[in-house]
């Protein structure tokens, strides 16, 4: 009994201590700020955050909203619904969630790699390796200089990866009893599907490359039994499938998509600085997307490889080290340009310096062992040397974050506890004046500046207004808005003809326009005196609502013009459509209600709704059809008619994949912190 309430007491001890360890960096890069918003407008806008969004769920994750341009699918981009910390998302502020994600993909990545690191080297040099791992370039370039909380979440997934096979061969190899290496093998790959559920899809192929590596660095392992080494590889790699296999026709239904509606390219963002000159620090150039690889500290661990005694030791650390150096010169000059490729080759240099971490490691395990001739200068300076190379990574990334810091920015959202109806408030949007509810646009490049002054566009949306303009990252508007010719990069900007155009505005049913001040007022709209959003921008209201159904003659549906994106400028087709009489249309979210008092007036016609084609879009009467990416309904003969998305079975397999994600890091999380670390090696002398 005693030693049972020894070893919870233990294992809660483990589980704070990650979580402290995670937390602890997050606050650090929550408390200086980011300078960019990308991920609010996208990944963390597909939350649910108690916000007044509404939206279609599926397993308690949002699939779809009306709220942002003529409606898209949720996630907008990367999947950090998979998270655990999205359970707490509606229940507090959003930067408690984003610090929470963050904690936990750190703290769970930690716990993995505590159980090579431990027995290695011991409790002290785990805790430096931590710190290399963690407070790090990539953790600096992906939650401070850039907004990316889905690439710092693929951060700890890649770490993981480098860790896993190692831990849980450390662990099969010494844990006393069958049912505790079950717990084991199932919660390293609980906390593996979890992590890489919720990365970020464009860097799929880098997870799939790490933990390859990763694998086979393992199978050179002769000192554990062939048979051991073969079950963790096909475990891990199961974990990964599992992670990656449901989300993925989501994916490639975008991605066909785009292709249909027109010729697309591929927007894949490469590094910056040559390996030696971001390995040079603080001699050589400085930026947070640098191929920084602890080149330095593989290199020292290689050189301790080669001397090592023990011939598993050095097969371990010179493996490692090689891994480190080969994938650093990868992302240093790899370029890739096809629609499956990583979205950022430069990714490289995360799984790199792991893989240097793990190298030198396992130098340091050697070197205090004794295993290694270090004459003449003895183990304590090499040891050393470990150390002072290892710090550079420290020191480099907290060079970069006090620069940052030193800017002075302001509009940081990540540390924003205010309600999305203050923040609008505080914006200049008078709820009481405009009330929320309807359709908002903005100016053609209103939203562009927001971002570059860090406003969040996505405000007006958490407020309860439905924004237009929008940029949908990963969701295509290839068929809909011209141009949108860079794949996962799409956005609905509309521009000024159509905003000028009385009829158009009158069909989208747009009732608010942000317009800068500097522009001319043009002829649907009317200002609202008195208003001045952001300081720079007037708020326009459409003079008149004309709710009447739209519709274009059945016959023209086989015209070029009705395959052409109907919102472009240069698109005939909302110049074809013509109002029914004894018609309306209303977005009761979110749903769309139709309701025609003679429902033969839909008879040779086409019932073009302004919402953007949705194959999972379900109507009570009629057919649906694709015009210009607008939703239209043939056949019609009801005289009240209700469109609902009805989620499909790509929608429901992601949000059922996120679900399971959701569970496994959790049991994964706990089950792990349940393990001990095994013994360490003790050293000699």
């Amino acid at each position: 009994m005693v030693k049972h309430g020894s070893d919870i007491r233990n294992a809660a001890l483990r589980l704070a201590s990650a979580l402290a360890f995670g937390g602890g960096i997050a606050v650090l890069v929550i408390r200086v700020g980011t300078h960019d918003l990308e991920e609010y407008e996208h990944a963390v806008f597909s939350l649910d955050r108690g916000t007044a969004v509404e939206a279609v769920h599926v397993f308690g994750h949002p699939v779809y909203t009306l709220a942002v341009g003529l409606g898209a699918r949720l996630p907008l981009h990367g999947s950090l619904g998979a998270s655990p910390a999205a359970l707490v998302a509606p229940f507090g502020p959003v930067p408690l969630a984003y610090g929470l994600m963050l904690a936990f993909s750190i703290a769970a990545a930690a716990l993995i790699a505590c159980h090579v690191l431990e027995p290695l080297c011991g409790r002290l040099f785990s805790w430096l390796a931590l710190l290399f791992l963690f407070w790090s370039v990539p953790i600096v370039n992906y939650t401070i200089t850039d907004d990316w909380p889905e690439a710092a979440v693929t951060y700890g997934a890649v770490v993981a990866c480098v860790f896993a096979p190692h831990a849980l061969l450390s662990m099969l190899a010494s844990l006393p009893s069958t049912p505790t290496r079950r717990v084991a093998v199932l919660s390293v790959a609980g906390l593996v599907l979890g992590l890489a559920a919720a990365a970020h899809p464009g860097y799929w192929p880098l997870l799939i490359a790490t933990l390859a590596l990763a694998s086979m660095l393992a199978m050179c392992r002769s000192e554990y039994a062939w048979r051991m080494r073969v079950t963790v590889a096909a475990m891990l790699a199961l974990a990964l499938v599992l992670a990656i296999a449901p989300q993925a026709p989501d994916i490639t239904r975008d991605l066909r998509l785009a292709n249909e509606a027109g010729p697309t390219r591929r927007l894949a963002e490469g590094i910056g600085g040559g390996l030696l000159s971001a390995n040079a620090f603080p001699f050589g150039e400085r930026a947070a997307r640098a191929p920084f690889t602890y080149l330095g500290l593989a290199m020292l661990s290689l050189l301790v490889g080669m001397r090592s005694h023990d011939a598993h030791a050095r097969r371990a650390i010179v493996g490692s080290a090689l891994i480190s150096v080969g994938l650093g010169v990868a992302a240093a000059t790899l370029s890739l340009d096809f629609d499956y490729a990583p979205s950022n080759t430069g990714g490289l240099r995360d799984p790199a310096g792991a893989f240097a971490v793990l190298s030198a490691a396992s130098a340091a395990a050697v070197v205090r062992r004794r295993g290694t001739d270090s004459r003449p200068v003895g183990r304590g300076p090499v040891l050393a040397a470990l150390v002072l190379a290892g710090m550079q990574g420290p020191a480099y990334a907290a060079t970069l974050a006090i620069t940052e810091a030193q800017s002075g920015s302001s509009g940081r959202w990540n540390q924003d506890l205010t309600g999305p109806q203050d923040r609008a408030s505080a914006r200049g949007v008078a709820p009481d004046r405009i009330p929320p509810g309807s359709r908002m646009a903005f100016w053609p490049g209103v939203r562009t500046r927001m971002r570059n002054d860090r406003n969040a566009s996505v405000d007006f949306s958490d407020a309860g207004y439905l924004l237009v303009t929008a940029w949908t990252k990963q969701r295509t508007m290839r068929g809909l808005v011209e141009p949108n010719e860079l794949l996962f990069n799409q956005e609905i900007e509309l521009s000024e003809q159509v905003l000028c155009h009385t009829e158009a505005v009158r069909f989208l049913q747009l009732r608010y326009l942000l317009r800068p001040a500097d522009t001319t007022l043009c002829g649907p709209w009317s200002p609202v005196p008195g208003l001045l959003v952001d300081n720079w921008l007037e708020v326009d209201v459409a003079r008149d609502a004309d709710t009447r159904i739209r519709a274009l003659p059945a016959a023209r549906m086989a015209d070029p013009m009705s395959r052409q994106p109907g919102l472009s400028a240069r698109s005939e087709l909302l110049t074809e459509l013509v109002p029914l009489p004894g018609t309306s249309l209303t977005i009761e979210l979110p749903r769309v209600v139709l309701r025609l008092e003679d429902p033969s007036a839909a008879n040779g016609h086409a019932l073009v709704v302004p919402v953007a084609y949705d194959s999972a879009w379900r109507t009570s009467s009629g057919q649906m059809r694709s015009v210009g990416g607008l939703l239209a309904l043939v056949g019609v003969d009801d005289a009240r008619v209700i469109l609902e998305f009805v989620p499909d079975w790509v929608a429901a397999l992601r949000a059922l994949a996120m679900t399971l994600a959701q569970a496994a890091a959790l049991a994964g999380f706990v089950g792990l912190a349940s393990v001990r670390p095994p013994p360490q090696l003790s050293p000699a002398g």
